[in-house]
């Protein structure tokens, strides 16, 4: 049982000995749970319900009406009461039930107490035992007052014609929106005739529902009376709309069968057989086609057209399907009467009797001797296409406008090692990498459906996780009357090789050979972008032009192959001192420019970062390394300029730099000078 926020000693302290019925609810989802039924409501209702909710343990139409009050309480949080009647031991009995919403910790309870009221036989009690009676049936039940106002209607009715009854309760009935124009003076009349005192039954009636369409029913109007006078009509209907549409059509099959035979004998051989198959009718289609005249073909079955291209298991296959009742479909070729063949689609339908027995059979033909020749001629370009993409190593694809694919050439399985059931259907950005996908999806979703083939280099991923590099042509295959993408045809090569060797050729472009770092070219193409980035951010750049101290003396004491090595090994102490957004670049010889990035547009500040960054240098090449048994620790002489203080163009700020380096170098080694008029500053 579920824990409450009353033990059930509390609630029996209170409802034990009631002689009403108590019912304490928690809300579960649509329904609501019983936590606490007191022994009054266990004696007449029987059964413990602890646990269940309200739809497990009450039928269905009562649940659905007591779940609607539950509801309403928790809605409007507060008491509300609501009578209904019931069936006790062959009596009506008339009962009240009041609800009280109950909110604690998040949880919603109601507490529901019913009791038994006096059943009083007034105009209300009498409606509402008529509503309980039909409440929950497919019948529709209004109650309207002698001076024609609409007092009452049940849901069925208010569902059924889209109206909220609280809108429509106590106006003229016969001015609502789904009371049919051609009905009004008919409903008038028995309304009339009702109030006084005659029961008028099943008088075929029209209404107009919420989508405006037209719905019949048949009406049974009973007086309610108070005091031996008429108060008011209850209305019942019952709708038998299907009825009457059904006996419309059943009056226009016999014309609409004839109109049919006519439609389809303009359009198609048709001709009708007996059970054993042969000719009784043809049409002047089928005449005109086969070159027979009508007696030549009657009585003779259709084995008159057999070309003899069918095996006899064809025609025996055939016939067993209609011997079950059953229409047969399929392609027949046919031969005319001059020997000339020809194919038509042919429907057999076996026409049955009251008996179920099949009387005569239909045969309805369509001639598709084109399409025959058509499909011939495609299934030869398929070959001939497979063929050539069979025996091909490019990449030929093709795909939906999704970009699902829907063929895939043999080399793809080969070069990508998917099975050919992994392709067929999967999206093929999955075979993409990642920097290629937003190429093929602005591919796929560009709406221009041009015929001209264009180019795309895209990057594939194989089964086993390497790459691939592809050149395509593409051609887009579109619905003109649509403006949609059909199919996308794509041919590939694979280019790795090529691409590897581009990229090796651009790397040599802009890097220095000897120690692999970005070399002047490469620094011309970075600068803009690092600029960018100092406005965005308004930031300093800083130019350090940097020369090693006594490099040649260190070709001419141990050659070249030493001098290479410590160059080497120079540009790996300058690339250990920078950050990782910083730049090292050589420039030739022993000269090296690092270009510093996020320095701060302060002063002071700046000085320090720059002190900072000139001190790792000094430390990484003081370290030193060694070289074939020698050890080596250099010094260097540093120039700065500064961007955009000095200069906002590169050129001006390596010059300004060079120029800072030879002034430093004129005072001695091993310090840096800032450019402008500032002291040089030593390694002190």
């Amino acid at each position: 049982m579920t824990q409450s926020f009353c033990s059930k000693d509390q609630l029996d302290l209170l409802f034990k000995n009631s002689r009403d019925f108590v019912f304490l609810m928690k809300k579960n989802a649509e329904d609501y749970e019983y936590i606490y039924t007191n022994p009054s409501a266990i004696n007449v209702l029987g059964g413990n319900r602890i646990g269940k909710t309200v739809r497990e343990a009450t039928l269905p139409h009562l649940a659905k009406n007591i779940l609607h009050y539950y509801d309403l309480a928790v809605e409007k949080l507060q008491q509300i009461e609501f009578q209904d009647y019931t069936y006790f031991t062959a009596e009506v009995r008339k009962y009240e039930t009041t609800i009280i919403p109950i909110v604690e910790k998040g949880n919603i309870y109601v507490l529901a107490t019913t009791k038994e009221i006096a059943f009083d036989r007034d105009l209300q009690d009498k409606y509402l035992f008529m509503r309980s009676v039909f409440f929950k049936t497919f019948l529709s039940t209004v109650l309207i007052s002698n001076n024609l106002e609409l007092i009452e209607a049940n849901p069925g009715f208010t569902e059924d014609f889209n109206i909220n009854i609280e809108e429509i309760r106590g106006k003229k009935f016969l001015d609502l929106p789904f009371i049919d124009p051609d009905s009004v003076d008919l409903i008038k009349l028995y309304l009339t005739e009702a109030q006084k005192g005659e029961n008028i039954s099943s008088k075929l009636i029209s209404f107009v529902d919420r989508n405006g369409d037209k719905r019949s029913f048949t009406g049974t109007f009973s007086p309610l009376t108070r005091d031996d006078e008429n108060a008011a009509v209850f209305l019942i209907l019952q709708e038998i709309t299907t009825y009457i549409k059904q006996e419309e059509v059943l009056r226009t099959t016999s014309h609409g069968l004839e109109m049919f035979k006519k439609a389809i004998s303009t359009a198609a051989d048709v001709t009708f057989t007996d059970t054993q198959g042969r000719i009784i009718e043809a049409n002047d289609r089928f005449i005109e086609r086969t070159g027979f005249t009508l007696q030549e073909l009657l009585g003779q079955k259709h084995h008159i057209v057999n070309s003899g291209y069918h095996p006899r298991e064809f025609f025996e296959n055939l016939w067993k399907t209609l011997e079950r009742g059953e229409v047969w479909r399929g392609e027949i070729r046919n031969r005319k009467k001059n020997g000339k063949t020809y194919w038509v689609d042919t429907t057999i339908i076996p026409l049955i009797d009251q008996q179920g027995h099949a009387g005569q059979y239909l045969t309805v033909q369509f001639n598709v001797s084109e399409k025959k020749q058509v499909m011939i001629e495609l299934r030869n370009i398929e070959r001939t296409f497979r063929a050539i993409t069979e025996n091909t190593n490019d990449l030929i694809v093709v795909t939906n406008q999704q970009g699902d694919i829907i063929y895939a050439s043999p080399s793809y399985i080969r070069k990508l090692g998917y099975p050919e059931h992994e392709l067929i259907g999967e999206n093929y950005s999955k075979l993409l990498c990642e920097d290629s996908i937003q190429e093929w999806q602005a591919l796929i979703e560009d709406g221009s459906f041009t015929a001209v083939e264009k180019k795309i280099e895209l990057q594939l991923r194989t089964n086993c996780g390497e790459i691939l590099w592809t050149e395509g042509n593409y051609s887009i295959t579109h619905d003109s009357s649509v403006d949609h993408i059909v199919q996308i045809i794509m041919v590939s090569r694979e280019i790795t090789e090529r691409k590897e060797l581009e990229d090796k050729l651009m790397f040599m472009a802009y890097h220095d050979s000897l120690t692999q770092l970005p070399n002047r070219r490469y620094l011309k193409k970075e600068f803009p972008h690092l600029v960018e980035n100092a406005k965005a951010n308004f930031e300093t750049l800083a130019i350090f032009y940097i020369d090693g101290d006594n490099f040649k003396q260190v070709n001419d004491d141990y050659g070249h192959d030493v001098g290479d090595e410590f160059l080497k090994q120079f540009s790996i102490a300058l690339s250990k001192s920078v950050r990782s957004d910083d730049l090292v670049v050589r420039i030739g010889g022993d000269e090296f420019i690092v270009v510093l990035t996020g320095l701060s547009r302060d002063a002071e500040h700046r000085q320090s970062q720059l002190q900072h960054i000139v001190e790792r240098i000094r430390m990484n090449l003081r370290i030193g390394w060694s070289i074939q048994g020698f050890s080596f620790s250099p010094t260097s002489t540093m120039g700065i300029a500064l961007y955009p203080e000095h200069s906002e163009n590169l050129e001006k700020l390596i010059d300004l730099a060079d120029r800072a380096l030879c002034e430093a170098k004129q005072v001695s080694k091993n310090n840096y000078k800032i450019s402008g008029p500032a002291s040089v500053h030593s390694n002190s």
